[in-house]
């Protein structure tokens, strides 16, 4: 497999992970917009894809975030590559998945 369809196949399996969580627990949802106002003060502003992050997340409903989550679209591909959900995963979890795609 190569190395950039291995890291595609880890992002979406760490993002279908993200999902359950958002879905179990409501709370959740907080910390993509704390990571997103975090991000723009450190970095005085932000990138193009977490601008796009940031209009979803006040534009969209929760399930269709989550269906961008776990689509295998390109959009999403290239979404989940600039991912605000950083933190929902636990380093266990995270941990977990790595090792299943480092085999």
């Amino acid at each position: 497999m190569n190395m950039q369809k291995r890291a595609d196949e880890r992002s979406m399996a760490l993002h279908k992970e993200i999902a359950k969580k958002l879905k179990d627990n409501p709370r959740f949802w907080d910390i993509p917009n704390k990571n997103l106002k975090k991000w723009k003060k450190i970095r005085n502003g932000l990138s193009l894809a977490f601008i796009e992050w940031e209009n979803l997340l006040t534009q969209q409903s929760r399930e269709q975030i989550l269906a961008i989550l776990v689509n295998d679209s390109e959009y999403s591909k290239r979404l989940r590559s600039s991912s605000p959900f950083t933190g929902i995963l636990s380093e266990n979890e995270r941990t977990i998945i790595f090792k299943r795609f480092s085999q």
